[in-house]
């Protein structure tokens, strides 16, 4: 997987970076959400898919010892966050969820926030995520509205990202299995698809 692979989907995005903000109720959600499930104390959460950064401010107000990193396949994306976060000193870099430049066991927490669907080979970045997560460590695909409303509101955007849709959350779940996930929680409902997912303490 290639980043010319994403070619369409990069342009799409990189023209929207500069409008692409939190409204104040999206902000108060993903705190309410991320309050809502288990956050490491400190150490280090990849933000993968960080767009143009609206998850940094609300990270570190509820963990505000824990070093944030981030990647996104936009440049434009990556160029704007660091214009409205230039203090926050976040290491950013343009690349993909299945090739991650990570060592192994290095993070502590993997934040999906509204990226899944974008993800070309969901399977090859669930490797990566497994790969670079401690043993015990979390990872989060989280969407302000459920899996049916995600969908259709990619259906109504229509191309590049027409086919872009969240699967089954069973076969999200398999998938997770398969690479050795534990499910702490699972909810989808009309205004929030939620998944909470640890890598088994064992491996």
């Amino acid at each position: 997987m290639l980043l010319r692979d994403y070619q369409k989907q990069r342009n799409f995005f990189d023209k929207r970076a500069a409008n692409w903000h939190f409204p104040d109720t999206d902000r108060q959600k993903i705190s309410a959400i991320l309050e809502s499930v288990s956050l490491p104390s400190e150490g280090v959460i990849l933000d993968a898919g960080c767009g143009t950064g609206n998850l940094f401010p609300v990270i570190k107000k509820l963990v505000a010892a824990a070093m944030i990193i981030a990647c996104d396949m936009a440049p434009q994306m990556l160029n704007e966050n660091r214009r409205r976060n230039p203090d926050l000193k976040v290491p950013l870099w343009v690349g993909l969820c299945e090739e991650l430049p990570l060592k192994n066991k290095c993070i502590d927490l993997i934040l999906n926030y509204c990226i899944f669907p974008h993800i070309k080979n969901k399977t090859q970045a669930l490797s990566e995520y497994w790969r670079v997560l401690k043993p015990g460590g979390c990872y989060l695909i989280i969407h302000p509205q459920g899996r049916r409303a995600t969908n259709q509101k990619h259906l109504q955007i229509g191309k590049p990202i027409v086919n872009d849709f969240l699967p089954p959350t069973v076969s999200i779940v398999n998938h997770l299995q398969d690479h050795g996930f534990l499910i702490r929680q699972i909810i989808d409902c009309d205004d929030l698809f939620l998944i909470e997912a640890v890598k088994c303490s064992l491996h």
